[in-house]
């Protein structure tokens, strides 16, 4: 983990150093070992470094090549890294470094725009090529490594954290209402925006390039071309399954300091430190060794602790177990004020003592879990596939075993629910979706608590009705939703910034290119049988994993009650009676209101449907500590003059009568 900044004047002028070095030194937590700043004529490109390789610990950037034609800033890490030089040196390219940056500059340079297809491994860089005077870029399949930017007739500016793009002051600020609707709405948000009007992100799977006259973007990976792989029968599944999951995981381990792991007792977590470990042990790979980090909560029903013990003592882990670490409500609001982004949720947050002793103890590296629940847990949407196979007995004995891992994982839902919602409705032509939203949600099936001036000036339901990944053939449906509703979504970046806090690169084996492409190659039956989920993977596991933790069904839910305690720190009632957002326009204070004395009730009543609102208020919470924090509760005068605010005593919120733009603007 790096940072990266970027200026290119398409008018020609020279590139200003000053502001440069500000979007630089602004990320100096993302890269406490040092900095760079290459300037020439139109172009700039910054670096901060954190050494994270051995390889890294020679690396200087920006980095030119020999002939000073071709020039890198590069924020990631090459794991295919012995397939890449091959790859270079059979083209006649000869590596002058083993660095990481030496290998994507010397990519570019073989394969011109294809290279980032060459790469596996998370990253985000920019390539300035002198000859042709135009700068090229790209971003990791999954968009761990981050990539902002924003572009007008003189200069095109990138970063890896929104607020560098507002280092310079001729960015307006001007707020994305139709970003915002989906935060509010609690739907994904389209993959290119940010909550700034005209500040986009590059997309996960994405290249660019940059000339004096345009920019143009095109996606390099396409997960709909992965065609189904068929085995004679499960163990040679397996097999295969394992021998991409080791290469993950092995290629994840190569550091200059100890390598660190998440350890939570899940099965995700428990197999990659078991194979972690066991290739340590047996010197298939080097290393300075593997501790693991995990959160401890005695007598608490989601206390994982007997899971975690047997994954140590299988292995002789050197293991640290830390309390939860929720910060004070006002770090919320500092984040805000800090990255100009909605904040990291306390489900994250809870991390923070774990990674504040990773740190102390010279940590800079985390293996993760994360995308094995979304790659391996299956789809209730497959009962769709089934129906429309015309097997409807099938459907109905999956969704009865649906309902039962449901409830494994503490959520009632019936057989008969899951047939209709996740088997019947997926095939129900679109007419009929929107007639039955209308009948039975009202307002034409928008959430209540959007205000239907806002949702009706930026047309949301008509942006919500928007086909997703146009011209994508999915081979299944269980398959689309799995890419569209657990693969894209601006998660994987956020933990990227929440570990640039701490100096920390985290690192995701699950979320390997190989891994991911082998896991949307299967067939269903692979991923759920019946009631079990994750069938590939407990089958892979044999003899790596602890029985108890291999067969494990449950599991420890943790996320619910850490939202709903931050929204109770921010005041509770108290705090969505003061909305900024509500008078702006943006939400219907008054339903706000009745959604979160309704989730109280039902949360005093210890009933588990009190989840219901927890994220819709929450993206509440977020969308007004931002407005707050960014626009310092200075609100517009809109299309409508006559919305005025409730309490005109509330000094921390002013009219700005003299702009009658449709947007705030802070100059």
């Amino acid at each position: 983990m790096s940072g990266i900044a970027g200026i290119f004047n398409l008018d020609g002028c020279p590139a200003d150093e000053t502001l440069l070095r500000r979007m630089t030194e602004t990320i100096a937590h993302r890269g406490p070992d040092g900095s760079g700043h290459w300037l020439k004529g139109p172009i700039g490109l910054g670096h901060r470094m954190l050494h994270t390789t051995p390889e890294s610990l020679l690396e200087t950037q920006p980095l030119t090549d020999e002939s000073g034609a071709f020039t890198i800033t590069l924020d990631g890490r090459v794991d295919n890294r012995e397939e890449l030089r091959s790859a270079l040196e059979a083209n006649g390219w000869k590596l002058r470094s083993e660095t990481d940056t030496e290998l994507v500059l010397r990519a570019y340079q073989c394969w011109g725009e294809e290279c980032p297809e060459k790469i596996r491994g998370d990253f985000a860089f920019a390539t300035w090529d002198a000859r042709n005077q135009e700068l090229f870029c790209a971003r990791d399949i999954m968009g761990i490594k981050s990539f902002y930017y924003q572009s007008d007739s003189r200069t095109f500016r990138f970063a890896s954290e929104l607020h560098q793009i507002l280092e310079d002051p001729a960015v307006l600020r001007q707020p994305n209402e139709e970003a915002v609707a989906h935060y509010l709405s609690g739907t994904p948000i389209r993959l290119e925006e940010t909550l700034f009007a005209g500040i986009f992100q590059l997309p996960r799977a994405h290249r660019m390039k940059i000339t004096a006259s345009k920019v143009c973007t095109e996606c390099y990976w396409h997960v709909d071309r992965i065609p189904e792989i068929s085995y004679r029968n499960d163990v040679e599944y397996s097999h295969h399954f394992l021998e991409v999951f080791q290469e993950a995981v092995l290629c994840r381990l190569r550091s200059h300091r100890f390598i660190a792991a998440e350890l939570s007792g899940g099965l995700d977590s428990s197999s990659i430190v078991s194979v972690a470990q066991c290739a340590l042990s047996n010197g298939s790979v080097d290393g300075a060794g593997l501790e693991t980090f995990s959160l401890s909560f005695p007598g608490e029903p989601y206390d994982e602790s007997p899971y975690i013990q047997t994954v140590i003592q299988k292995w002789g882990l050197n293991s640290n177990f830390v309390g939860e670490g929720f910060p004070e409500t006002p770090a919320y609001l500092e984040q805000c004020c800090r990255y100009k982004d909605f904040p990291y949720g306390p489900s994250g947050e809870m991390f923070n003592t774990e990674m504040a002793l990773l740190q102390a103890k010279g940590g800079r590296v985390l293996l993760t879990g994360d995308g094995g629940d979304q790659l391996l847990n299956g789809s209730p949407y497959h009962n769709a596939d089934l129906l429309r196979r015309l097997n409807l007995s099938g459907a109905i004995r999956q969704s009865y075993a649906d309902s039962r891992i449901f409830a494994d994982w503490g959520k009632a839902v019936s057989p008969h629910y899951i047939l209709l919602r996740h088997g019947i409705w997926p095939l129900l032509p679109k007419s009929i979706k929107r007639l039955v939203e209308r009948t039975v949600r009202g307002r034409d099936g928008l959430p209540p608590w959007i205000a239907p001036q806002f949702a009706r000036r930026i047309r949301l339901l008509e942006r919500l009705a928007e086909p997703k990944m146009v011209g994508h053939r999915f081979r299944t449906i269980a398959q689309r939703e799995v890419v569209l509703s657990q693969l894209d979504f601006p998660f994987y970046s956020h933990v990227d910034r929440y570990g640039s806090r701490f100096g920390i690169e985290y690192r995701h084996p699950f979320l390997d290119r190989k891994v991911i492409e082998y896991c949307l190659a299967l067939p269903h039956e692979q991923l759920r049988r019946g009631d079990q989920t994750k069938f590939v993977l407990r089958e892979a596991m044999k003899g790596f994993l602890p029985e108890k933790v291999r067969s494990r069904r449950t599991k420890a839910l943790l996320g619910n009650h850490t939202f709903w305690n931050a929204i109770q720190g921010f005041g509770g009632g108290r705090f969505f009676d003061r909305l900024a957002i509500g008078a702006l326009g943006w939400v219907d204070k008054i339903e706000v209101q009745k959604m979160y004395r309704h989730t109280a009730m039902l949360f005093d009543q210890n009933d588990e449907r009190y989840t219901k609102f927890l994220w819709p208020l929450w993206m509440i919470c977020g969308i007004e500590l931002w407005f707050n924090s960014v626009f310092e509760g200075k609100i517009p005068l809109y299309q409508n003059p006559s919305i005025e605010l409730e309490d005109q005593s509330r000094k921390e919120y002013t009219w700005n009568t003299r702009r009658k733009a449709t947007t705030p603007t802070i100059n």
